[in-house]
């Protein structure tokens, strides 16, 4: 991994292949290590990008700009993203998030490109929901005990000896974001996202109740939306989220299917043409 300072932090990050630029944002509880094989998957075919978030994985624990993070934690992972991006001279790339770190993608994509003059290409958004209530959001973390006794080994590889502190601040973090009623993420934003996304995910995924719905909905404001959902994940153990890990060859089957289109798709509409084409098979 490599290292860079902002904000008088050291962020760590990873990079692997060649080619146009994925930016993958981790969900809340991981760090990017965890996505060591859609990297090396994707690798194959672009430069593909992750960073461990403050106070995770190898970044520095000791934060700064609590007030932009206290505001909205992932419209200031967004804006981290751009500032890497920057850094390394990249002003366009493709971006993927899953669980949490799909909000963080959208608000990379709906906003903070835009500011940082950064052209986004396209997204995917996997297993995740626009809207989380208090009782939703409070439920998804109780489940984490039962994830935390399965994955421990896994996430001290991720985050090192102080893991369990790194997960618990998280877990904190969200449990007073659902004692203030939980979290929506704004229409506005979704209005404004000028490229092609792909919303994923499992209509089992008991993370992502009334994902449909969900999605549904704001399909409706993302102005180039495709959707894909499974009834279940079929994972062997049961889990359902993400779909990006439950049931992987099919996620990057469709994913594969996705980018390419979206280029297409990104250039016909930048000529005013293919408002009415299908989604990806």
């Amino acid at each position: 991994m490599a290292k860079m300072t902002l904000g008088e932090m050291d962020i760590f990050y990873t990079t692997q292949g060649n080619g146009d630029t994925l930016l993958i944002f981790p969900d809340n509880l991981h760090a990017s290590a965890a996505y060591t094989q859609e990297i090396a998957c994707f690798a194959s075919r672009f430069h593909v990008l992750s960073f461990d978030y403050p106070g995770a994985g190898r970044s520095s624990r000791q934060l700064t700009y609590q007030d932009e993070r206290d505001y909205d934690l992932w419209n200031y992972y967004a804006d981290l993203g751009c500032h890497i991006l920057q850094n390394l001279q990249i002003d366009t790339c493709y971006v993927l998030g899953s669980g949490f770190g799909a909000w963080a993608a959208l608000h990379f994509a709906g906003k903070q490109a835009r500011l940082h003059h950064i052209t986004p290409q396209a997204v995917i958004a996997d297993s995740f929901l626009s809207t989380v209530d208090a009782r939703t959001l409070h439920r998804t973390l109780d489940m984490r005990e039962h994830y935390y006794v399965r994955r421990a080994a896994w996430l001290a590889e991720q985050h090192g000896p102080d893991w369990r502190q790194v997960v618990d601040a998280d877990t904190a973090f969200l449990r007073r974001l659902a004692d203030h009623g939980g979290y929506a993420f704004p229409d506005g934003i979704l209005k404004t996202i000028p490229c092609p996304v792909l919303l994923t995910g499992a209509l089992q995924d008991l993370v992502t109740p009334g994902i449909a719905a969900d999605y549904a909905r704001i399909s409706a404001h993302i102005p180039t939306c495709s959707l894909f959902l499974v009834h279940s994940a079929n994972h062997r153990y049961g889990d359902e989220h993400p779909l990006m890990w439950t049931a992987p060859d099919i996620f990057r089957s469709v994913v594969s299917q996705f980018l390419p289109y979206s280029a297409r798709l990104k250039r016909d509409l930048n000529e005013n043409q293919g408002f009415n084409r299908p989604g990806p098979a």
